[in-house]
């Protein structure tokens, strides 16, 4: 199925926009009928319009987050720890992950896929997963969207955090269909969409 066919111009200026902003979108993919989903990282809309066409089965819930996910980040495990536990309350859920791209291949990863290297609740098991990872890889550590209830994911970034969510299944639906930049400006997308909607690039 043609899934980024799935975005409406409005989408893709939202998106745009979003990513100006941002210069990073966290996308999570859920795959119903096998009961599990992945996470990813995409830094342009040719990086979402990729991950988009990569998506071949027939149910899958997609949910793009106007938010920095994990941002603590860095290689200096010990400083990383220690901004954690300041900035992550005592008892809350958090994953460690590796962000896209990577700097070792993997069959298990595909591209703009976010690698989980530990995941866990409360500050005695950040100290020990931080403690048992491979030194000096690159990590970032947050909390996740749907691992806390979403007010408390809200909490940890410490504001309201938009989502465009697209889900297809027999039917199709969307959260969102309007966005009133695009209506006062269309130029201004004209060629973010152009190019979202162009013909695929041969392989």
């Amino acid at each position: 199925m043609n899934y980024f066919g799935l975005f409406a111009k409005h989408h893709i200026a939202m998106l745009y926009d979003w990513l100006t902003e941002l210069g990073e979108l966290f996308v999570w993919v859920e795959y119903p009928r096998v009961g599990a989903g992945r996470e990813f990282l995409v830094r342009s809309l040719e990086d979402l319009r990729d991950l988009m066409s990569r998506q071949t089965l027939g149910e899958i819930e997609i949910y793009i987050f106007r938010a920095i996910i994990f941002p603590i980040r860095g290689n200096d495990y010990l400083a990383l720890l220690q901004r954690a536990l300041r900035e992550i309350p005592e008892g809350q859920y958090y994953r460690i992950v590796a962000l896209p791209p990577h700097t070792r291949e993997s069959m298990y990863l595909s591209p703009h896929q976010c690698e989980c290297l530990a995941d866990g609740q409360g500050h005695d098991e950040l100290r020990r997963d931080i403690a048992n990872l491979e030194p000096g890889r690159e990590i970032a550590i947050g909390v996740h969207p749907f691992d806390p209830p979403y007010e408390e994911f809200e909490q940890f970034y410490g504001r309201s955090v938009e989502q465009l969510f697209i889900k297809v299944s027999i039917e199709v639906r969307r959260n969102l269909d309007w966005y009133d930049e695009y209506s006062k400006n269309p130029a201004k997308y004209q060629d973010a969409i152009r190019r979202w909607f162009a013909p695929p690039r041969p392989d």
